[in-house]
């Protein structure tokens, strides 16, 4: 793969494919498939995918010490590769059909990042919270929109980035030494076009990737929220983005092709698999949450 040339590299056809993970020491990736329920694993050396069945519609994964660390619904819990069982370790009150965690990830201090939002996608009702490694929930600061859609932290772990996907904008907050956010600011934003930001990545020059869905690109942020590079994908719905292989160059795309016409799948055969490009920069390191 050349870089800023996306391939299929596994055409597995996902609804809704999202929140790709790397284990690097099992030279694996990982990501979800909410609406199915389905855990997907891709290993770069030989090519091969397996498909796992979960008891949860997953839409948030975490790395934990060789196990993956799962949120879906209002329930956060592990996963072992090896065995398939699953054990909840929290869970928040609700009901799903009301509200519904969307996105999260693993911060700087150890803990996994996740956001709940309103399950019919029309009111503001975001609530982010910090499960730390004791299995204790906070709850963060951070204001409310509508559909949360990333949660990823600069090199340093100053920087927490979200997207407020309706309004077409990257958010950018300041992270205190004690977890708390502050200095809410519009990092960038897709309005001048169709995109919505979806998932992002930060490599290890603090530039910030995202997935436009609905834009067909990724693009790439200065540290300052100016426009790097475009990079154009050959399915209209990318939906979030992570880097992997021994060096840190390959980042992976998960796409989707729920909600696309007839002639839109028909044009676009690989919507919903899992694409991936190189790059002439490395990501960082993908975080552990430190509980058990």
């Amino acid at each position: 793969m050349k870089p800023a040339d996306p391939q299929c590299v596994a055409p597995t056809s996902c609804l809704l494919g999202q929140s790709p993970v790397w284990s690097a020491s099992e030279g694996l990736l990982f990501w979800v498939d909410p609406n199915r329920a389905k855990l997907h694993r891709f290993k770069p050396k030989t090519g091969n995918t397996r498909r796992y069945d979960l008891p949860l519609k997953a839409s948030a994964l975490g790395l934990a010490g060789g196990q993956l660390l799962m949120a879906g619904g209002l329930e956060v819990g592990l996963f072992d590769i090896e065995t398939e069982d699953y054990r909840q370790i929290a869970k928040l009150d609700g009901d799903v059909s009301d509200l519904r965690i969307n996105c999260g990830g693993c911060g700087p201090d150890g803990s996994f990042w996740f956001a709940v939002m309103d399950s019919a996608e029309k009111q503001a009702r975001t609530v982010w919270y910090r499960l730390r490694a004791d299995r204790v929930l906070e709850q963060l600061n951070a204001p409310s929109v509508i559909i949360p859609s990333t949660g990823c932290f600069s090199p340093d772990g100053r920087v927490f980035y979200t997207a407020d996907t309706t309004e077409q904008e990257i958010l950018a907050f300041d992270v205190r030494e004690d977890g708390a956010l502050e200095g809410r600011r519009v990092f960038a934003t897709t309005s001048a076009g169709a995109g919505y930001p979806d998932g992002c990545a930060v490599d290890a020059e603090g530039f910030v990737w995202n997935a436009e869905w609905d834009g067909a690109r990724i693009v790439r942020y200065r540290p300052d929220g100016a426009v790097d590079r475009v990079v154009s994908l050959a399915t209209v719905r990318p939906t979030g983005l992570c880097f992997g292989d021994n060096d840190l160059r390959t980042l992976y795309i998960t796409t989707a092709r729920t909600g696309l016409t007839g002639f839109q799948m028909d044009t676009q055969p690989f919507a919903g698999g899992l694409f991936a490009m190189r790059t002439d920069c490395a990501g960082l390191s993908v975080r552990n949450w430190h509980g058990k």
